[in-house]
């Protein structure tokens, strides 16, 4: 019912589509020197769709099509480039030889061990099929680990595409080793997985940096803008996973923040309330908590349970690290109330709410001090 399909007009279609990415990923990159992963995806589609119009050119040239494969992995190595640009890491290292070397020694070498032996060519035929395999598993674990680690659904996506490939390449390979050579698998195969794998692959790609803009405009929505420590909003939604039985709630507040705007200005009141953001957040963060800023000179920190086990000794130890702030700046001061969350509490307000009473007994006694 079905014929073999046909492989020059496979291969068309993968250059028109290859070649049109190409173009999407140079067009957007134009103008935008912060998004360097455009080049090496660019270069990747234009490199792929040069390599599979020159396969035409190359039969029986075994030097050509040696450096044909070699140019193939090279296509899968600009992907998992341009990934590590984007991550601001340095784009390339040695290791991504190691495809590209290996799809051309495997592809030259077996003619030169074995001459003209016929069971050499099935031998050659399957080798180039694993080293393209090997490259196009090495990009998708690179995009795979990634997705999962920046929690990025483009990149799991795209990850997944390449690892689509390795299916087809699995039967290729068990084609070239079952049967006699007379079809180009390695051309025909791949090349009907790029129908629908080469578009979801291109598609994930470009939809990583919108990606990670829009995170970051969500993120940035949950910040304080001053101290970039979380806003209310941003401590409501981070504090939840942490408000367990055990977890400790601190209220924490400046001491005579309106003399220090008063007397040095609202710039200098400001970089106090920065520093204070700093010390403390780092320590809360330091214990595996949350921190963040209600409003004014109100900040709030919550520390989970396993730390948490002694929370006066834990509140001390951010206390005493809001006492290291910078010289040269207005000397302050800061009260903390400490409440764990009990089993009733509906949630980490219940405790919030109780450590707001033990801050004010703090302002009470002097100022300066904690009380839990």
């Amino acid at each position: 019912m079905f014929h073999t399909p046909d492989t020059d007009t496979l291969r068309l279609c993968s250059v028109l589509a290859s070649t049109a990415f190409g173009l999407v990923f140079a067009l957007v990159r134009f103008g935008r020197r912060i998004e360097p992963q455009f080049v090496h995806w660019s270069a990747s589609a234009f490199l792929y769709a040069a390599v599979l119009t020159d396969f035409e050119f190359a039969r029986g040239n075994t030097l050509m099509i040696a450096l044909l494969l070699g140019a193939l992995a090279a296509t899968n190595m600009l992907i998992v480039s341009g990934l590590r640009a984007f991550d601001g890491k340095p784009p390339f290292r040695w290791w991504m030889l190691a495809p590209v070397l290996g799809c051309i020694g495997v592809h030259i070498l077996p003619g030169w061990i074995g001459g003209r032996i016929p069971s050499m060519s099935m031998l050659t035929n399957a080798g180039d099929t694993i080293t393209i395999a090997i490259s196009a598993a090495i990009t998708g674990a690179a995009l795979w680990s990634s997705g999962r680690r920046e929690h990025s659904r483009a990149r799991s996506i795209a990850g997944l595409a390449m690892f689509g490939y390795l299916p087809g390449y699995a039967v290729t390979l068990a084609a070239y080793l079952s049967t006699a050579p007379r079809i180009n698998y390695l051309a025909l195969i791949p090349m009907l997985s790029d129908q629908l794998l080469l578009g979801v692959l291109n598609l994930g790609l470009l939809a990583i940096p919108a990606e990670r803009a829009q995170r970051r405009l969500r993120d940035a929505a949950l910040r304080d803008p001053l101290t970039g420590v979380w806003n209310r909003a941003g401590f409501d939604v981070c504090a939840r996973r942490l408000a367990t039985p055990g977890a400790a709630v601190l209220a924490i507040d400046l001491d005579h923040f309106k003399e220090i705007n008063d007397r040095h200005g609202h710039l200098a009141g400001d970089n106090v309330l920065i520093e204070l953001a700093r010390l403390a957040g780092a320590e809360v963060e330091a214990l595996g908590g949350e921190f963040g800023r209600l409003g004014g000179d109100e900040f709030i920190a919550i520390v989970p349970a396993s730390h948490a086990a002694n929370p006066q000794a834990r509140a001390n130890q951010i206390h005493d690290a809001c006492r290291r702030y910078t010289e040269g700046m207005p000397d302050w001061t800061t009260s903390i109330g400490v409440s764990q969350i009990g089993a009733p509490d509906a949630s980490y307000h219940d405790a919030l709410q109780r450590a707001d009473v033990a801050l004010y007994r703090a302002k009470l006694a002097g100022r300066n001090t904690l009380t839990v």
